[in-house]
């Protein structure tokens, strides 16, 4: 019980000091206000801004290019298949002269 009473003591409400309130104010006034910086404007943040940035075009570049790609191919395949085309009527025609002139 005795430890009851002790932390009773201890926590019980006391009056401050007479001029607590103005020395409290006196050094809160003596210390500058510092306002925080905007996040954006900490050298980490704009170096990670930065990072991201880079990474980001790099990744648009390379896409970019695998979609040049993939439409060259396209292209390509379509002239094959023009070409393909072109060449089997020529050869059926060949093959039509050329029976004929067999027989």
């Amino acid at each position: 019980m005795n430890l009851d009473d002790e932390l009773r003591s201890a926590l019980q409400r006391q009056e401050p000091p007479p001029e607590f309130a103005e020395r409290v104010l006196a050094r809160v006034a003596a210390v500058p206000v510092r306002m925080p910086r905007p996040w954006f404007r900490l050298p980490v943040m704009r170096w990670a801004a930065a990072m991201a940035a880079t990474v980001m075009l790099l990744a648009g570049g390379l896409e970019y290019r695998h979609y040049e790609g993939e439409r060259a191919k396209a292209q390509v395949l379509l002239a094959v298949r023009i070409a393909a085309n072109k060449l089997n009527k020529v050869q059926r025609k060949v093959q039509m002269i050329s029976h004929r002139s067999n027989s």
